[in-house]
Parts: C-alpha cells; sequence; structure tokens
C-alpha cells in the first residue's frame, strides 16, 4: 500500500463531517498530534470491552463495525470507506467500545485520541460546535440502521442497501465491495436468507444478478420495497 501524502490525509479529513469545518491551522495542529496506522486485512482496530481512547478515520481501504452473537453469528453495523469515521461515539461518551471494529482490506487509518481533541477545543471553542453537528449526522445513521432492522423484512433491507450504492457511469449496475456473507451481516439475516432474497428480487423483474455485479431493472420497483 502507498502511504498517503498529506495532501491526501489533508483531503481526507475535509470530507469527515466531524472535521470538515476546522480551518487550515486547526488541520495543521491535528495532523502534527496524531497518528496514522496501516493495517493489514483482517486486522483487527478495536474489540468490545477496550477503553475507548480514540476514533479513527479511513484513508485507504475499507473497514466493518460489528457483533456477534452468543452463538457467533456476526451481524455487522456498518461498512466504511474512505473519509468515513468510526469510534467517536463511544471515544466522547468516555466508555469501552460496544463493538468489533476490522479491517477488510490493507487500510491506512488517521487516530484520533480524545485528548488531542480537547486540547484543540480548549484552544478554540468553535471546532465544539462543527463537531456536534457531525456527530448528529451519526445519530441519524444509527436511527436508520434501527429503523431496518427492526421494522423492515429481509427483501426490503436488501433493496434498501443496493439503492444506496453507486451505480457504474451511464448504468443502472452496482458492483457488491463486500461478500455475500458481509451483506448478509449488514442487514441482519445469514447467506442462505440473503441468497433467497435475491432470488425472490430477480424473480420480481427488480434485479438481475451476474456475480458481485446487480444491475437495477425497475429502480421505482425497488424503492417501493426498501419503503416497505
Amino acid at each position: 500500500m502507498t502511504k498517503p501524502t498529506i495532501t491526501q490525509i489533508t483531503d481526507a479529513m475535509r470530507s469527515v463531517p466531524l472535521l470538515s469545518h476546522l480551518g487550515d491551522d486547526e488541520i495543521a495542529a491535528l495532523l502534527d498530534a496524531c497518528l496514522t496506522t496501516h493495517l493489514s486485512a483482517g486486522a483487527q482496530v478495536f474489540s468490545p470491552l477496550e477503553s475507548a481512547d480514540s476514533f479513527y478515520v479511513i484513508l485507504e481501504g475499507r473497514a466493518k463495525v460489528y457483533k456477534l452473537s452468543p452463538r457467533g453469528d456476526e451481524q455487522i453495523l456498518h461498512l466504511y470507506g474512505p473519509g468515513n469515521t468510526f469510534g467517536e461515539a463511544a471515544m466522547w461518551a468516555r466508555i469501552s467500545y460496544p463493538a468489533h471494529a476490522e479491517v477488510l482490506e490493507d487500510t491506512t487509518l488517521l487516530v484520533v485520541k480524545r485528548s488531542v481533541l480537547k486540547r484543540l477545543i480548549t484552544d478554540n471553542p468553535d471546532i465544539a460546535m462543527a463537531m456536534m453537528a457531525g456527530m448528529s449526522a451519526k445519530l441519524r445513521e444509527f436511527n436508520q440502521l434501527i429503523e431496518q432492522l427492526s421494522l423492515r423484512e429481509v427483501p426490503a433491507r436488501l433493496a434498501n442497501v443496493l439503492l444506496e450504492l453507486p451505480a457504474k457511469p451511464g448504468t443502472n449496475t452496482v458492483v457488491l465491495q463486500q461478500t455475500k456473507r458481509e451483506l448478509a451481516g449488514q442487514i441482519g439475516t445469514v447467506a442462505e436468507t440473503l441468497s433467497r432474497a435475491l432470488k425472490k428480487l430477480s424473480a420480481a423483474g427488480l434485479i438481475e444478478v451476474n456475480g458481485p455485479e446487480i444491475t437495477i431493472l425497475d429502480p421505482d420497483g425497488l424503492a417501493e420495497l426498501a419503503d416497505g
């Protein structure tokens, strides 16, 4: 993996809602005080019961945040890519991380410690307002996840995920970046149930599946299903 340049790191930080309102001086101060870490695919970032003293910005690569059931079944809470952050809610609350985090491929992370942010906010209290806006976006994200898992059936959850994926330019085809197992965990089910849901959507003429590529044949119908 190529080491990100300072410009790439700065651009990634500006794309993060939690940090996007920082000025040049604040960004520079944060970079001076933070470390980047490079992790190989499959490496753990944190696990439950670890003290949450940092949050993470993905500069390159992908990560998942998940929980394990008593039987060992994996429930993926979020999949994150470049410019996304994770771990900040637990860090601010001064609690342990409530879930596992693992990188899915070789990944570069910026590690932002609570002590660094506290010092930065002490020097410039206005920064706290920008960070609160970013935390509000995170809360909306969690509310949407709860609604998806508690109120909608698996085909509706799947439809919602497919509609949120970016399509290839000039097409209605999306390419799954996650494995089918990861996708199943993301929507709160198992691989067998996901396969049945894909077949159901295909039989209804809503999608066409070709390996990791899924073509949305009827966007309006898929959106209606996603709305429950």
